[in-house]
C-alpha cells in the first residue's frame, strides 16, 4: 500500500466525488455532530473535499483498513476536525466504541473492496445512530476488475493474489446490481431515498495510462510482496491487458491532435437513512 502515490494519482477519484458533493450538496450541508469516513485512504479527499462540504459542527473520523494509509493520513492532514483510525468495516467483531457512535457516514470509492459487502452494511447500521444518513458511491463493475479475474489464473501471479475477491467489486458480475443492493440495505432496516446505477466515462491522454496504472497497483497489497522481476512482468502483463481493452481516439486540444483513452464503468450511489 503506498498512500502518498495513490494521493498522486487518484484524479477519477476525485472526479467520482465532485459530481457526488455537487449533487447532493444540500443533504451534506446538514450533516453535524460525528461522521465517518470509511475507506479514507491517504485522507487528502476526506480533508480537501469532504469536510468543507459538511455543516461546519461536523467532525470526520476517518477510517480504512490499510495501517499504512491511516498512518499517511495521521500526518499529512490531521487536525482538531479530523481525525483517522483503522478499521475493517468487514470485521465479523465490531468494536464496541463503534456501535451507535456516529451521527452519518459517508463513503467514496471504497466499499466495492468488501467482498463481503452484506457484512459491511450491517456494521454501517450497527454504526450508525438511529435518524442518522448515509452517503456511499461504489463501483459496480470496471475493467480493473476483469484484469484481476485473468490475472489471478495466471501461474505466475496467482499465489500472490490468493484471494481475488478481495480485488473485485462485489457486484462485477450481478445482472442487477441497483435492485441486489437496495435489496440487502431494506433486509437491513434502511430507508432507502436513493439507490441508482450509472454509467460513467472518464477521458485520460493514452501517454498519461501510466499513472492510472500506477493508482492501481499502489492499492494492491499483494504487489510488494513479489520479486522485483515479477513485478515487472506483473505491470507489462496489467499494462498490456489495460490498453487492449480500452477505446482509443484522437481529438484536436490547442490545434494539436490528441490520442486519448475512455475508461467505462459502472458506479452505485446510495443516500439511506437509519430509522428513528
Amino acid at each position: 500500500m503506498k498512500p502518498k502515490e495513490y494521493a498522486s494519482f487518484n484524479k477519477l477519484q476525485k472526479c467520482n466525488v465532485l459530481n457526488l458533493i455537487d449533487e447532493f450538496e444540500e443533504e451534506l450541508i446538514q450533516m453535524s455532530g460525528k461522521c465517518m469516513d470509511i475507506g479514507c485512504g491517504p485522507g487528502d479527499i476526506t480533508k480537501n473535499v469532504l469536510l468543507p462540504a459538511l455543516n461546519p459542527n461536523a467532525v470526520i473520523i476517518g477510517t480504512d483498513i490499510s495501517e499504512d494509509m491511516i498512518e499517511f493520513a495521521k500526518k499529512t492532514y490531521g487536525n482538531e476536525r479530523l481525525k483517522f483510525e483503522v478499521l475493517d468495516i468487514q470485521t465479523k467483531s465490531l468494536p464496541e466504541k463503534y456501535i451507535s457512535g456516529f451521527d452519518h457516514i459517508i463513503s467514496f470509492n471504497a466499499l466495492n473492496w468488501c467482498y463481503d459487502i452484506r457484512q459491511a452494511f450491517e456494521n454501517i447500521y450497527r454504526i450508525i445512530r438511529p435518524g442518522g444518513n448515509i452517503l456511499i458511491n461504489l463501483a459496480a463493475s470496471h475493467d480493473t476488475y476483469d484484469i484481476m479475474n485473468i490475472l489471478v489464473r495466471d501461474i505466475r501471479f496467482a499465489p500472490y493474489i490468493q484471494d481475488v475477491r478481495n480485488y473485485v467489486s462485489p457486484f462485477n458480475d450481478s445482472s442487477c446490481p441497483r435492485k441486489e443492493l437496495r435489496k440487502i440495505l431494506e433486509n437491513i432496516g434502511f430507508q432507502v431515498c436513493h439507490c441508482s446505477l450509472r454509467e460513467m466515462t472518464y477521458s485520460f491522454r493514452k501517454d498519461s495510462s501510466n499513472f492510472i496504472l500506477a493508482s492501481v497497483i499502489s492499492i494492491y497489497p499483494f504487489f510488494d510482496k513479489m520479486p522485483h522481476d515479477l513485478q515487472e512482468e506483473f505491470k507489462n502483463e496489467y499494462t498490456r491487458k489495460f490498453m487492449e481493452i480500452k477505446i482509443t481516439y484522437k481529438t484536436i486540444q490547442n490545434n494539436q491532435e490528441q490520442i486519448l483513452m475512455l475508461d467505462l464503468y459502472k458506479l452505485l450511489i446510495v443516500y439511506a437513512r437509519k430509522d428513528v
